[in-house]
Parts: C-alpha cells; structure tokens; sequence
C-alpha cells in the first residue's frame, strides 16, 4: 500500500502481461470489495485474470462473489488444509472452481522462510491423497513450498504447486526469481524412462 499498489494497478499490470498461463489473484476480501463484485468480475475478465483465491471468504459466504464471477468466466478456487474435517473438504473440493488449493501445513503462507525441511509426513501425504479422492478438480499443493525438492516430493501426490512466498522473498532480496522457477519446473518434470 505504501507503494501505491491498488487493485487497479493490479488489474493494469496483468494486463500488460503476455502470459499463455491463466492469471489467478490472491487477496483478502476487503480490497475486492472496493467496486461491486459485478465490476470486479467484468475489470478482472477484461484484464485476462481466469479468477481469485480468496483465503478470509467462508464457504458459506461466497455466494455473491461467486454469482458475479461464474458469469464472467473466472474462477473462485477454495482452500482446504489439514485442519479441515473431511466432510467439509468435501463441499470446499465440489464448490471450487478451476482448482482446490491443497494448503499444506497449518498457519500462513510465508512463515517459516529459510526452512529447509524437504520429507514430507505420512500425515500430509494421507491428507493429500484424501483431498484428491474428493475433488472433483484438480489439486494444487501450497504453503511453504520453496525447494525442487519439496516439489519433486509432492509429485504423484497432487496435480501442481503453487509458489508465492519463496518468489516475492526472492524479489525482496533483489535475487532474479527466474532460476528458482526453472529448478521447481524441473523437478516437477518426471524424468524419462531408462535414464538414472
């Protein structure tokens, strides 16, 4: 907000953008709020975003928003974390749109920068498993994924990752993002059969 970031800036920026990947903005409802949810969908559909995670928006909340994007074209991805009973990660999977964001731990997103723990629980790789029987989309794992080995973890498990934190610190630093991602595509990437 200090550097003038606004929601139309946002919109403008994407825009711009020459993207053959689908654009999905995350940001709590209160700065969504700021024109009617029937403009946002129009300016966002206009702008090229495909639709929003909105991580403050309950379930039982979301209709409005939902009305106003549907027709629209874009999304409203919902979250589901291990914390969530599995009935309710049943209704959170069939009401979300474009994908089920898989969040992987508890707490937020950031948290734990520097973290080099790359094994994943059994724990976590049950609760990945069940979130995929029950979603009817595809499944995407996030929350503290920074390393190609936590994502080459993940492979089998869900059908992609999402990573923001590690990229925005990457930035903050004045460090090009752009290797980081390679090395989590490539360790997204199965290696072919017959080579070691």
């Amino acid at each position: 907000l200090e550097g003038g970031v606004t929601l139309d800036w946002i919109l403008e920026l994407v825009a711009g953008l020459e993207l053959e990947t689908p654009v999905v903005l995350m940001s709590y409802l209160n700065p969504l709020l700021s024109r009617p949810h029937e403009r946002l969908a129009e300016e966002a559909a206009a702008a090229g975003v495909a639709g929003f995670i909105v991580p403050d928006l309950p379930l039982e909340e979301s209709e409005p928003l939902c009305d106003a994007l549907a027709p629209a074209g874009l999304a409203l991805v919902q979250l589901v974390t291990p914390l969530t009973p599995p009935r309710r990660r049943k209704r959170l999977a069939g009401a979300s749109a474009g994908f089920l964001y898989a969040v992987t731990r508890a707490g937020t997103t950031g948290a734990g920068r520097g973290d080099a723990r790359t094994g994943l629980s059994s724990a976590l790789e049950a609760y990945l498993r069940e979130v995929r029987t029950v979603s009817p989309r595809p499944v995407l794992a996030g929350f503290g994924i920074r390393s190609p080995e936590q994502v080459a973890g993940l492979g089998g498990l869900v059908d992609g990752v999402i990573v923001g934190s590690a990229l925005i610190e990457r930035l903050a630093d004045d460090r090009d993002p752009v290797e980081l991602l390679r090395e989590l595509r490539d360790a997204s990437t199965p290696e072919p059969r017959g080579t070691s």
